[in-house]
């Protein structure tokens, strides 16, 4: 095997048809490549068989429950294959990657020594219960190399604690060089494990403003979608949701926008008057975001580029996101001074929802953290000189 020993090996979500989790990996790689860094990256092109099943157009059902999903899927399979291709497409252009792909730690074994160094992150690489959770994203196949975390995420799961082998994720720990968090609730965890309080660093989508995202992605000159409309970003949508949705469509005689095919067919969305985005990949997600009138959001990455595009955005801030255990956008919102717009549907529906955002203090809380952050990644280069 050919060795690249001026090269860092990079493991994350790049893989994952999720706006948020390639725009991540694309972030952290032009950063190591460019600004004042200068460091040759290669994404290592692993997928694990769970992540392949997720984002497949319709995935092999495994049990009753998913055939009959799979079976309203198929009702709509050109827009499932058309999302598929879209973002396979972005993954090809944008990244730089391993020549070979991988799917399990085995495979990826051969690579301990291929690179100079690795590191992992940033997204919930290191949430252990979700459907692409790897081991391989803590880097267990690496042995005698420097190892390297930035920005990592645990999500609302807790690994030294859920599983049976509690010390199996704390010996993993140990043999990284440097490790930095995303969120409080991630650097709490590693605190009480291990004794160590490593820092919380950005994203590494924020690490960039509207111009330099600009630059690296085509978002394209012409809106994708004519017209004021509001724009709902999630993974998944429920049926509470959905009636919110279409209460405020009715309010503002606008639209509501939706980009999840799959989601979109299995929960029946049109009922709702809810449409489906019918083009796909993160260009398109980003400039679906820049032209929202209004744009609403349950994910991370969606309060992410609704501060990059200084957009008026609302978090739905569900049952889920209101456990202590995920804090993954209160803890962002907190770091921004934007926790206002991290509300409850029924706190929505008491609130003029065109209330712009006062974005007059977001400079000056977020430059610290983005020297902060680069600082961490100068760091990591600078060990490696």
């Amino acid at each position: 095997m050919t060795t690249n020993a001026d090269t860092i090996g990079m493991m994350t979500f790049h893989a994952s048809h999720n706006n948020g989790s390639m725009l991540q990996a694309l972030a952290l790689q032009h950063i190591l490549e460019n600004h004042f860094l200068h460091q040759k990256t290669e994404l290592i092109d692993f997928s694990n068989q769970g992540q392949r099943n997720m984002y497949a157009p319709v995935p092999k059902p495994k049990n009753w429950k998913q055939a009959i999903k799979s079976l309203i899927w198929s009702t709509n399979m050109s827009q499932m294959k058309h999302q598929y291709d879209s973002y396979e497409a972005f993954k090809k252009r944008y990244f730089h990657m391993s020549s070979d792909t991988y799917s399990s730690i085995e495979e990826l074994k051969p690579l301990a020594y291929k690179y100079k160094a690795f590191i992992t992150g940033s997204d919930q690489v290191w949430n252990i219960k979700c459907i692409d959770a790897d081991d391989a994203y803590y880097l267990s196949f690496v042995k005698d190399r420097p190892k390297f975390a930035y920005a990592v995420s645990f999500g609302a799961n807790n690994p030294f604690i859920l599983e049976g082998d509690t010390k199996r994720y704390e010996n993993y720990l140990e043999h990284f060089d440097k490790i930095s968090v995303r969120e409080k609730n991630a650097q709490k965890w590693i605190k009480e494990a291990t004794g160590v309080e490593v820092p919380i660093c950005l994203d590494p989508t924020m690490l960039l403003n509207e111009s330099e995202w600009e630059q690296l992605v085509d978002v394209g000159d012409t809106p994708v979608i004519s017209g004021d409309y509001i724009f709902y970003y999630c993974f998944s949508i429920t049926e509470e949701v959905q009636h919110f949705l279409k209460s405020i469509s009715k309010k503002t005689g606008m639209p509501v926008y939706f980009m999840e095919a799959k989601e979109w067919t299995l929960k029946m969305c049109w009922r709702n008057d809810i449409r489906l985005i019918r083009s796909y990949g993160p260009d398109v997600y980003m400039n679906v975001v820049k032209h929202a009138k209004l744009f609403v959001t349950s994910s991370f990455h969606g309060t992410a580029f609704g501060t990059i595009y200084r957009k008026n955005f609302w978090y739905i801030r569900s049952k889920h996101s209101e456990s202590s255990l995920d804090d993954r956008a209160s803890s962002f919102l907190t770091q921004l001074g934007l926790m206002s717009r991290y509300r409850t549907i029924a706190e929505l529906s008491a609130l003029d929802l065109f209330e712009p955002v006062d974005y007059t203090q977001l400079p000056d809380k977020l430059e610290p953290l983005r020297i902060h952050s680069f600082e961490y990644l100068q760091s990591v280069v600078d060990s490696l000189n």
